[in-house]
């Protein structure tokens, strides 16, 4: 009787572990912080990911890597369950991925400066100014002509401090991390409009879940068009700016 007991015992336990296991929430990364992520997860991409899933009757967390390519090889390998907020052509490379083919959102990339008469309309604009941009941004370096003078950084505060000490004119970045980082430095940041380029931005989801895929595209599509899509973008990026933002 005990032996039966016992072996009922490790069925039951069997049983219940894969029931343990979905029960787990999909870990899903991005590179982009503020006010693409938060600390207390108020993120456009925490909220929009956990949203979409929860209408599927899933949980789903976004955390932060800024280490692309570590993150795709840990999504790639199974480690985290996919990625937030990726261009497209990441599956090329990386076989056990899997884009959402709807877009998640479009990213803005701009030209920022300190007066609005300064801002230039266009790529070809840039030539006879002072830019500044980060090392290692390829849709700057794949796309700016031959300027006045180049300075590269390392990050997005080097380049707010170099706007503020007037020692560039021009500075180049994604639309809503730098009106985020300026508002909190307290610096006064003029957006030209429309974008120098605009880049669709994916979900990700490892091959194990490839029967989430067209739910979740699905799921974007319904929650664009029912509203409630658009009102996680005005709660996260309204106190930012009046722009269009066209994150569609």
């Amino acid at each position: 009787m005990r032996l039966l007991i016992a072996l009922a015992m490790v069925g039951l336990l069997a049983l219940a572990a894969p029931a343990g296991l979905a029960a787990e929430p999909l870990r899903l990364s991005t590179g982009m912080v503020e006010p693409w992520t938060r600390a207390d997860g108020t993120g456009f991409h925490q909220v929009l990911v956990r949203e979409v899933f929860a209408r599927l009757g899933l949980e789903a967390e976004v955390e932060v890597n800024p280490a692309s390519a570590r993150a795709f090889v840990l999504a790639n390998d199974g480690v985290t369950d996919g990625l937030a907020g990726r261009v497209a052509g990441i599956e090329d490379e990386y076989p056990n991925l899997i884009r959402v083919p709807e877009r998640m959102f479009v990213n803005d990339f701009v030209a920022c400066a300190a007066q609005p008469e300064s801002t230039p309309a266009s790529w070809a604009a840039l030539a006879p100014r002072a830019v500044a941009h980060i090392l290692g941004w390829q849709v700057f370096e794949h796309n700016l002509p031959t300027v006045r003078e180049l300075t590269r950084t390392k990050d997005t505060q080097q380049l707010l401090n170099l706007l503020k000490a007037g020692r560039t004119e021009v500075i180049l970045h994604e639309r809503w991390q730098i009106l985020s980082q300026a508002k909190a430095a307290g610096i006064a940041l003029h957006v030209q409009e429309p974008p120098l380029t605009r880049v669709p931005m994916y979900i990700y989801l490892h091959r194990r879940h490839a029967d989430q895929v067209d739910k979740v595209a699905a799921t974007l599509r319904t929650m664009k068009a029912d509203g409630s899509y658009e009102a996680i973008a005005e709660t996260v990026f309204g106190g930012l700016g009046s722009a269009v933002t066209g994150l569609k």
